[in-house]
């Protein structure tokens, strides 16, 4: 009777039940080991964007057409029909193709800019200082002072000429860019732009505060480098930092013809 009464009992008894720290280390287990994930995805941060640099040297015509000057000396009678080529850096070099109208039209501005400044520096050239060979290196030297500021002049973001804006923010550089004393690299500089507070700060200079009707706006730098802006078209809410600066250098300037008439 004894072993029988032993074994209902025994039969009856319902299956030990599991341990709630069991359970508990269980669930903490899960929850650190998805806190550890988290934390090891955040702890490899996104490598920074490289720094733009100058690339080159490339070499592109200074103009589509033949560029025909007057010469000093023999009445003016003389002139000088050239197309050069110019050896230059630039972070992109879309850039100049861009300038020159790639497929389409060249930049009317840059175009009418460059025949100026050929046809001032010609002025003052009789035709044997540009035909000796010991006087012709340097006016071609001349011809790349004159021209390197017109083919990279200051810039402001993405922009590539001097009547069309950053697609960012709508800021674009001003009437009296040409008189900008801030030649420094494109990459080198930048201004802080706040559309909502309407202010603009050149690298480390004062901070500039502006209406919206201003189109040659002056910035100056802690280094007493200026330059002036157009605020007319900026978009009122953007807030962020813009390069500005030139977008490259011409280093030479090669003869592909070069004839005196």
């Amino acid at each position: 009777m004894s072993d029988k009464k032993t074994t209902e009992k025994t039969d009856g008894e319902a299956a030990p039940k599991k341990s709630k720290a069991g359970l508990f280390a269980g669930a903490g287990l899960a929850v650190a080991c998805a806190l550890g994930a988290v934390v090891a995805t955040m702890a490899v941060p996104e490598p920074p964007a490289p720094e733009p640099v100058l690339q080159g040297p490339f070499v592109s015509k200074l103009s589509n057409k033949d560029i025909t000057v007057n010469l000093a000396g023999e009445g003016s009678r003389r002139y000088l029909v050239m197309s050069l080529n110019a050896e230059y850096f630039a972070y992109d070099q879309s850039y100049v193709d861009a300038r020159l109208g790639g497929s389409g039209a060249e930049d009317p501005l840059y175009t009418a800019m460059l025949k100026d400044a050929l046809l001032k520096l010609a002025a003052t050239r009789t035709r044997d200082q540009v035909t000796d060979l010991a006087l012709m290196d340097a006016f071609l030297e001349d011809v790349r002072v004159a021209v390197d500021p017109i083919l990279f002049p200051v810039c402001v973001g993405d922009s590539h000429g001097q009547s069309i804006p950053d697609s960012a923010s709508g800021l674009k550089v001003g009437e009296s860019v040409m008189r900008s004393s801030l030649t420094g690299f494109l990459h080198q500089h930048s201004v802080a732009v706040d559309a909502v507070k309407k202010t603009l700060q050149l690298d480390k200079g004062a901070v500039v505060s502006f209406q919206g009707r201003e189109r040659d706006l002056r910035l100056e730098n802690h280094e007493g480098k200026t330059v002036f802006v157009d605020v007319t078209g900026l978009k009122p809410e953007f807030v962020g930092e813009l390069p500005i600066g030139v977008p490259g250098q011409v280093r030479r300037i090669y003869r592909e013809q070069f004839l005196v008439q």
